[in-house]
């Protein structure tokens, strides 16, 4: 840990926390390291469990589970869990300006001032300080003392950015919009990656009629952060304003990507289908829209006038007349019934727009496709670049016991045209003991991209042992295999990226893939335990966009081997695709809890917005 080693360190943690369960310093160190790794709501899961009146590190690990509660938007959990920090240690300043800072974010600004200058009275002279209040003034309007107190700021440390992109907010509320770029253009300077800068700057434009730049401000802050949904769509609506329709439908689609249920993009972009005259996919999201939030009288009158474009009078007359009669109940309902509606439509409005300030470009190419398929290997014959895992559940088998399962890459020992002729011409004679060695050979074919070769023998092998689970295991891999590269050599590789379109498997490659998961699913008839056979048929039903099915194969691998950190992996990138994007983190957590280092960038890249 203190080579910030965390990835490490939480390997043998690991092992203290499997030796000794209700060891709380370990999970209190677990946690602090996937603090540090980004991965927020594993550290809150540590955190919690290291909640004991017997760890001594009780006042550290309230301090640090409120700054993670902090990172995922909890800001009322945050407070109460730093109150208990102040009340044991509160002699500490920095622990009252983090709670005024935790208190801003909870909108209690008065609250958030009296604990900076608590801070103050303590002798605390940070510029943080000064930046807490001066933002807790600016929201409640009193402009004037808040850029007296980011003065003070940036007197004490003159090259922070963010100061001078507070102070360009305060000016632009102000109505000083040149002002605010100005200062927005010197934090740039310190801080070139600033999405809030770059965003604060493009609204400032745009108030000075200068649409140009501001679109050039909106790209850059989606060229640092691609899942950053405000500022596609504020892009979406400079492009609609120059009647430019088909890259605003584009940026309505991502902003939909990030947040399906977000009504004005759904109209917004409804809007636009109809200056398309996509009177289908307008009436489409006109119908979601009032799915998702019924008393929205807008939606009627306009969906009534699409289906007026689409000659269905009676529709339309309906849609007017349904309109009217919602405008009228929400007129007459309760308080509380207003209150809770508007409650449910800022929910149904909001965006992800999590600023960062980090150098390190996030780009929007970061693929977090699927781990590989697990295939076997021949014991003896295959060197490996990584463990190779036995297959003991099927001891029964003996023969099994040559194999071995990787998804990572091989090395076949002789990779040689002569060594692949070798292979292709060993005699095999119809017994018993020869039917293993076929097994074996066309094992060897598979890994060599012989796959016609060891289709043959995959076939003979199953026309002698119609039970044998190995081989049409084998088999589906050898199909999955071949199809992946025909894919790539024909431009229709089916990878995904968050933030590129997901490309639809072609029909010949679709028929493929469903003999790959007829033979996957003959193995779990033969053997229900083979929780392999489950994670290779998910990552099929990936390809063939049946999301929801390989979710559940991935959570029958989990039932059946616990510590499967592929699986969970796996399932966390297929939650994500579905937005479930909070238990799709907790698997990315798990995944890299169990020594699977790929799922620390993921959460890095995609996991660090995620809020509660």
């Amino acid at each position: 840990m203190d080579k910030k080693n965390y990835f490490e360190a939480i390997q043998k943690l690991d092992v203290c926390i499997e030796v000794r369960p209700t060891e709380y310093v370990a999970y209190f160190y677990r946690g602090v390291c996937k603090y540090y790794l980004n991965d927020n709501l594993g550290a809150e899961m540590d955190l919690t469990s290291a909640m004991s009146a017997f760890n001594p590190a009780l006042y550290d690990t309230y301090h640090y589970r409120s700054l993670v509660k902090y990172r995922l938007g909890d800001y009322k959990g945050a407070i109460e869990d730093i109150n208990h920090v102040i009340d044991g240690q509160g002699n500490d300043p920095i622990l009252f300006v983090e709670r005024g800072f935790f208190k801003l974010s909870n909108q209690k600004f008065n609250e958030a001032i009296s604990d900076c200058n608590n801070a103050l009275r303590m002798h605390y002279t940070g510029e943080n300080v000064y930046l807490c209040i001066g933002m807790a003034e600016n929201a409640l309007t009193k402009y004037d003392s808040a850029l007296i107190n980011y003065t003070i700021a940036l007197k004490l440390n003159p090259g922070d950015a963010e100061v001078r992109e507070r102070i360009g907010m305060t000016d632009y509320n102000l109505g000083k919009y040149k002002e605010a770029i100005e200062q927005y253009d010197r934090a740039l300077k310190t801080d070139s990656a600033s999405t809030l800068a770059y965003y604060n700057r493009a609204e400032a434009k745009i108030k000075l009629d200068n649409d140009s730049g501001a679109m050039k401000d909106f790209n850059m802050v989606i060229y640092y952060d691609p899942m950053n949904a405000l500022a596609y769509f504020n892009r979406g609506a400079l492009e609609a304003d120059k009647n430019d329709y088909t890259s605003a439908i584009a940026d309505f689609d991502k902003v939909l990507a990030l947040n399906p249920k977000n009504i004005e993009a759904l109209l917004n972009r409804a809007k636009l289908k109809c200056q398309t005259k996509d009177y289908k996919g307008a009436l489409a999201d006109y119908n979601t829209t009032i799915d998702l939030y019924p008393y929205l009288v807008e939606a009627y009158y306009e969906r009534g006038h699409v289906k007026e474009f689409m000659k269905d009078i009676n529709g339309a007359k309906a849609d007017y007349k349904l309109g009217k009669i919602v405008g009228e109940l929400s007129r007459f309902s309760d308080t509380l019934q207003r209150a809770s509606d508007s409650t449910k439509l800022m929910h149904l409005m909001a965006l992800n727009s999590n600023f960062n300030s980090d150098n390190q470009r996030l780009s929007d190419t970061t693929s977090i496709d699927l781990m590989p398929l697990f295939y076997l290997a021949v014991k003896g014959k295959d060197r490996l670049k990584a463990d190779c895992t036995p297959l003991l559940f099927m001891e029964s088998r003996k023969e099994y016991l040559n194999f071995c399962l990787t998804n990572k890459k091989a090395i076949p020992e002789d990779n040689t045209k002569e060594g692949s002729q070798n292979i292709l011409n060993e005699p095999v004679k119809d017994s018993n003991m020869q039917t293993e060695a076929l097994l074996q050979k066309a094992v060897q074919e598979t890994n060599l991209q012989l796959f016609n070769a060891a289709i043959t023998d995959y076939n003979k092998v199953i026309s002698r042992d119609t039970g044998s689970a190995i081989a049409y295991f084998a088999r589906g891999i050898d199909i999955c295999r071949e199809t992946e590269i025909l894919g790539q050599l024909n431009g229709n590789d089916a990878d995904t990226y968050i933030n590129k379109t997901y490309r639809v498997v072609n029909n010949p490659i679709n028929d493929k893939y469903e003999k790959a998961i007829a033979d996957f699913t003959k193995v779990l008839k033969l053997e229900p335990g083979f929780a392999f056979a489950y994670y290779d048929r998910a990552c099929v039903k990936y390809k063939m966009h049946d999301l929801r099915g390989a979710v559940d194969d991935c959570n029958t691998a989990l039932q059946i081997n616990k510590d499967f950190a592929d699986a969970y992996y796996n399932r966390g990138l297929l939650l994500f695709c579905l937005n479930d994007k909070i238990d799709a983190c907790e698997d990315f957590s798990k995944a890299g809890e169990l020594g699977l280092t790929e799922a620390y960038l993921i959460i890095k890249v995609y996991c660090t917005q995620v809020t509660k």
